[in-house]
């Protein structure tokens, strides 16, 4: 079975506790939490005290998602406010072997994540230890957007980079994910799927199932 992890961003928030309760059910793997600062990205998003409320209503794993600036200065409240795996963006000019050491020392996972532009090279030598590599398919900052096809060939370079050198990073993809281009993306390698508007926007259970099914 695909591992679902559904983004909250594309959730209705004031009916949250059901919706993550509709996702319990389905069994998806995790929950997708987009943190955004209106400076690395131009939008603004949930903060700790969110992820807080996120973390009493289910036991499933959260990731944060840390589309923001300065993650070396703000990692700490995501973890306390119970997030189980962080994912920080290449692109941000933070010292990541500092960071990730500090992630870790917290008790928290880590993860890498790249940008559409941004060639699969520049997260090579964080791979080895990071829990999760993840490709966005879109330009991240909003819910919604058309998934980016020329991104494909990454997943599978980076599908082929693991499996060759033996890591256990496991390859995730967040961005325009819907049960058409949820297969491409398993079919280049991937073994976790993000999915926002395309679960919130039906009936939660059937569309995790879809592609869980995939």
């Amino acid at each position: 079975m695909i591992k679902v992890s559904p983004s909250i961003i594309s959730s209705k928030l004031e009916n949250l506790g059901n919706e993550i309760s509709a996702c319990d059910e389905a069994g998806v793997f995790s929950y997708h939490l987009d943190v955004m600062d209106g400076h690395f990205v131009p939008n603004l998003t949930m903060g700790p005290e969110l992820v807080r409320a996120i973390r009493r209503s289910t036991k499933k794993p959260l990731e944060a998602h840390l589309m923001i600036e300065r993650p070396d200065r703000y990692y700490k409240n995501f973890i306390d406010a119970g997030s189980d795996v962080l994912l920080v963006h290449q692109e941000c000019v933070v010292d990541f072997r500092k960071l990730i050491s500090d992630i870790r020392t917290e008790g928290a996972g880590f993860g890498i994540v790249v940008n559409p532009d941004t060639p699969f090279s520049k997260a090579e030598k964080f791979l080895e230890d990071s829990d999760i590599l993840l490709i966005m398919t879109v330009h991240p900052g909003f819910s919604g957007q058309k998934f980016i096809e020329y991104v494909v060939p990454k997943i599978e370079e980076a599908r082929k980079y693991i499996d060759d050198h033996g890591l256990e990073t496991k390859i995730e993809v967040d961005g325009g994910v819907t049960d058409v281009t949820g297969k491409r993306i398993i079919e280049a390698g991937a073994d976790i799927i993000v999915s926002g508007s395309y679960i919130f926007t039906g009936n939660i259970g059937e569309r995790i199932r879809t592609l869980q099914g995939l």
